[in-house]
Parts: C-alpha cells; structure tokens; sequence
C-alpha cells in the first residue's frame, strides 16, 4: 500500500492502524474487497478521486509534509494510544515530535494570575521538553509564545487543518510556532474547525506528552477532557491550585481532588522527572567551561558534546538570554 492510498483511508476516519497494518504490501482496492462493507461504503461515498487531486494540489501549494503511523518521526509516545492516527499533517520541523514533549494547556479566558503562572512554568519546563499545547487564546497561547520567547521549542495540535489559522487573530503565533517547532494535525488540508473536533485533537495532546500540566480551567473546559486522556493513557496529570471562589480554578482544583499532582513550582514537575536545578547548573558551568577554553563554535561544542547542534544552540540562546555569553558570526564569548 503506497502513501496516497494510506492517505485516501485516513481522510474518512474509517480504518485503524491495526486494520491497515497487515495490508500494507496490498493495493487499495485488494485491501478494500476485504474490509468491512459498511466502512467500504462510507469511503467510496464520501472520499472520490477529485478530493484526492484537491489534496495534492494543497499538499504542492503549503508545502505540508505527511507523516504516517510506521515513519520515523512518528510522535514515539503517540504510537502507544489505543487509536493513534493512521498520519499526521506537519508544518514546520517534524524532528521536533521525537523529542520529550509536555502538555500545557487550559482555559481561554484566563485570568492575569493564569498567565503569569503560565509564563512562569513554561520558562523552566521549556528547558528540558517540547512544549504541547491547541493555540487556543488564553493559557494555550501564552505557553506557545512563551516557550519561543524563551528559547524552547513547541508543538501546536489543531483541530483544523495545518493550512487553516484558528483562531485567524492568531496569525502571527502559527508562524512562529512553524518557525520554532511545529503546527501539527490528522485532518486533511481544508478542514475547516468545527466544536467536535476539538475534543478528537486533544488525545493527541495527551497522547504524544509526558504529562499535561493543566493550569487555568473552569469545569467545562476543553482542558479537563486532555487530562482525562492523560489519565487513561497512564501519563502524569498535573494541576495548579486556585482560588476556590473564582469559577476559572473549578477544574484544576477538582483535578486535584481526582488525584492529579497539586503543583506550584516548575521544580515540581522537574522532580517528578528527575530533573534538578544542580542538573541545569552543572550543564551550564559545562557549555561556560568550554566555551573559556576557545571551543565556541556550535559545530565544536557539539562534537565534544556529542549532541546535535540543535540542543547547542538552544543552551547557547538561554545562556544569552541570562546575559551570560554573546554571539557574534556564529562564534561566542563570556561576557
């Protein structure tokens, strides 16, 4: 089975990974005499060959990559759900969902407490993970820029197509988002949002993190269904306590109550990892060491590292950013 014809079963949501799996050396209409009548009709009546050209056409002109469940850059963790999608659509660097990625996500309406802390998470947990999160306004958002603005990487999971902004204010996010990471989706190019498939794509977040670490949530929020996926997926939940009078803190306090972690400090959910501030300390005065001896090069300190040139620069970044070292010509300096 080709990538076009992998592409043409995922489009109707008819198939699973396992139904496919074992027809992968078939073509699709041997594998279609076979399957389930009824989910034989539903593609045949919905999915023509025109809509695969469309598809095509839109995949030529954004310039989307796909991803399928048996690629390498697969989401690793993501592999591991009882119904991982079939492909991704990806804009941006798919390396970036190898990597160990966590969830932050919660209300729309946040408050100016919910965004503070946010910011205040996300500064730390982008030092050590992806951070995940649906570009929805209020605490998805701010976790997205925050993790650029600090040198991290992040992931957004739409429930929309790739070539579709949602919401459209948020346009300039989405593409520092692509420059930073990735906007990521199992609905094909054109689709356009729609209140059921919100809740769909927030197993992805839950599916391809770590953890999810719920911040700001009434007790209808979308961010209460990540955590339960979370849940049951056996990943860690984690939630900050808020004022009991303030409906915005109804569902991080009940999460609470339910037995997720009550965290508020990053160190909290550092800890749960086994990641320490010695730790980040003993990397830093390491990339200062080297850096002292005259290896202050990317390339250099990547190769003594044995690293990528990636992870380098991001350090590198962060040590500017705290006013510690600065680059000039792709060389850096103690200040």
């Amino acid at each position: 089975m080709n990538l076009e014809e992998i592409l043409a079963l995922r489009f109707f949501g008819s198939f699973t990974v396992k139904e496919i799996e074992p027809h992968l050396k078939e073509d699709l209409e041997t594998f279609l005499e076979t399957a389930n009548p009824l989910k034989v009709r539903k593609f045949r009546g919905k999915y023509d060959r025109e809509f695969l050209e469309k598809q095509d056409e839109l995949l030529e002109k954004t310039k989307a990559k796909i991803i399928t469940y048996w690629d390498e850059n697969y989401p690793p963790l993501l592999r591991e759900i009882p119904d991982p999608p079939v492909l991704l659509f990806i804009l941006g660097d798919e390396s970036v969902l190898r990597e160990k990625s966590l969830a932050v996500v919660g209300t729309r309406k946040a408050s100016s407490y919910g965004l503070s802390v946010t910011k205040r998470f996300v500064k730390e947990l982008s030092k050590y993970f992806v951070i995940i999160s649906g570009m929805a306004f209020g605490i998805d958002s701010c976790a997205h820029s925050t993790a650029i603005e600090t040198g991290g990487k992040t992931v957004a999971i739409l429930g929309n197509g790739v070539d579709i902004i949602y919401p459209s204010s948020n346009r300039k996010l989405y593409e520092e988002i692509i420059k930073n990471g990735c906007v990521v989706s199992e609905y094909p190019l054109g689709t356009k949002p729609a209140k059921f498939r919100f809740p769909e794509r927030n197993r992805l977040i839950a599916g391809m993190s770590i953890g999810t670490l719920i911040v700001e949530a009434g007790r209808k929020s979308g961010a209460l269904i990540t955590a339960g996926y979370s849940a049951d997926y056996g990943r860690d939940v984690f939630a900050v306590p808020g004022d009991v009078g303030m409906e915005r803190s109804e569902g991080t306090n009940w999460l609470i109550k339910m037995g997720a972690y009550p965290v508020t400090s990053p160190s909290d959910i550092l800890e749960t990892y086994g990641i320490s501030e010695e730790k980040e300390n003993e990397e830093k005065n390491i990339l200062v060491s080297l850096i002292r001896k005259g290896i202050n090069t990317p390339d250099e300190i990547a190769q003594r590292l044995k690293v990528s040139v990636e992870q380098v620069l991001v350090e590198l970044t962060r040590l500017e950013l705290e006013g510690i070292v600065e680059g000039y010509g792709g060389v850096y300096r103690l200040i």
